[in-house]
């Protein structure tokens, strides 16, 4: 767990993992220079419970390499991942444990639920895409759901280098998808509670396939892509180079460097070839299957420019938002 001004919220999260039904071995907790009382609380867990051990960054590390570095603590051949605010089913993780035999990430589903009116939620309760071509674009496997192997971590490349280029759990998600890791379970485990200062949190969208959504979705994206174009070239670059250096042979893996390539370039060859990859793909691309054959097309021949919702945390005022993450 990584903590970071989160006294408010933070004993229910604790609480939930020292109850769970499974026992746990040592939870490490590391704190990113807080200015609220998080230590108090932290340090006085740690008194009470052998197994909480409780670091203290010197300077602030941010999101990412804070959990890198509380990761590279970890002892235990399994480790999962926790937020400071969100909580556990207390069976979280005696579910997700027997599948390390076989897998090297195992995730779940998170519910949403808020503490604050102010905060829009959406739940979609729709099996999520783990494919590495789509993990790429999105990763929905987010680090608060993760339960991993630690030999896993030995397969992502240049980790002191990556740690600044791609979000941690994504860097774990993509490197298990490349090697056909991954398991889904079906079931609620982990009850993410949405802040709305939350460097994740962005406001919902009504995606409902409906005329003036579609004319508004396609709007919104068409003017982001061509604003964002930068942004999102240079992110597939660094994809493209992370990719590269996963030493595993799967179809997958060539299928993610070639949209990756593609999206990464500014000549309309490359969009052309991207878009005609999208087509082909474009049942491992999309969250869900599309079941209309010609609306399916139509998306996928759309989706170089309608993947910019992804991107949209790149935007002035997220980035400001999200400095945090850095």
């Amino acid at each position: 767990m990584c903590t970071f001004n989160g006294e408010k919220y933070l004993k229910e999260q604790i609480e939930s993992i020292i109850n769970q039904t499974y026992p746990i071995y040592e939870l490490i907790i590391q704190d990113d220079c807080s200015t609220d009382h998080t230590m108090d609380i932290l340090l006085n867990y740690e008194k009470e419970h052998p197994y909480i051990h409780v670091f203290r960054n010197e300077t602030q590390k941010g999101v990412n390499q804070n959990f890198f570095s509380a990761i590279a603590r970890a002892t235990g051949d399994c480790i999962a991942i926790s937020d400071q605010d969100d909580i556990w089913e207390l069976d979280k993780i005696e579910i997700q444990i027997p599948y390390t035999n076989d897998y090297m990430l195992v995730t779940c589903i998170s519910k949403p639920f808020v503490s604050d009116d102010k905060v829009k939620i959406n739940f979609d309760e729709r099996l999520i895409n783990f494919r590495l071509e789509r993990l790429i674009y999105l990763n929905l496997l987010s680090g608060h759901t993760q339960l991993f192997q630690k030999q896993l971590l030995e397969k992502i490349p240049d980790l002191a280098y990556w740690d600044n280029c791609i979000v941690y759990d994504q860097a774990i998600a993509i490197v298990a998808a490349a090697y056909n890791s991954i398991i889904y379970i079906p079931k609620v485990l982990v009850n993410h509670r949405r802040l709305i200062h939350s460097a994740t949190y962005t406001e919902p969208i009504n995606y409902e396939k409906t005329l003036p959504n579609i004319f508004r979705f396609a709007g919104r994206t068409f003017l982001q892509y061509y604003r964002l174009r930068p942004e999102i070239r240079t992110y597939f670059m660094q994809m493209y180079c992370f990719l590269d250096k996963i030493n595993v042979p799967q179809v997958t893996k060539k299928n993610a460097m070639a949209l990756a390539h593609y999206q990464s370039q500014n000549t309309l060859s490359a969009y052309i070839k991207l878009t005609i990859l999208c087509v082909r793909l474009r049942n491992r691309i999309f969250y869900a299957k599309e079941k209309n054959a010609v609306l399916s097309i139509l998306r996928a021949v759309y989706f170089p420019i309608s993947s910019s919702e992804y991107f949209r945390f790149f935007t002035p005022r997220n980035k400001q938002k999200n400095e945090y993450i850095k």
